[in-house]
């Protein structure tokens, strides 16, 4: 096992300890508002449906996603396309 800081080791290409156990529960709660969204989309305007693909990318990834991100995404969410976010039982390390 590899301690690469405080509350997150790796072990056989695998995160673990409190920080993943952090990113993981993010992927989860994404996973169910990106869902959500996809019910809720055709009753949003577009600023409002960009305005939340905004903020669940933010809040999955914890960094600022790009416009042209969030306009993509929004547009395919716009078309019916379902989008998927996948998750992990453990966190891959890279």
């Amino acid at each position: 096992m590899k301690i690469t800081e405080d509350g997150l080791s790796v072990h056989d290409g695998h995160a673990y300890g409190p920080l993943a156990d952090a990113a993981l529960r993010r992927a989860v709660t994404g996973r169910r508002r990106l869902a959500r969204l996809h019910h809720e989309a055709f009753a949003l305007s577009d600023g409002q449906l960009r305005y939340e693909v905004y903020r669940i990318i933010r809040y999955v990834t914890q960094g600022a996603p790009s416009a042209n991100q969030i306009f993509s995404l929004a547009r395919e969410i716009r078309r019916g396309t379902r989008l998927e976010l996948t998750v992990p039982d453990r966190l891959p390390s890279a």
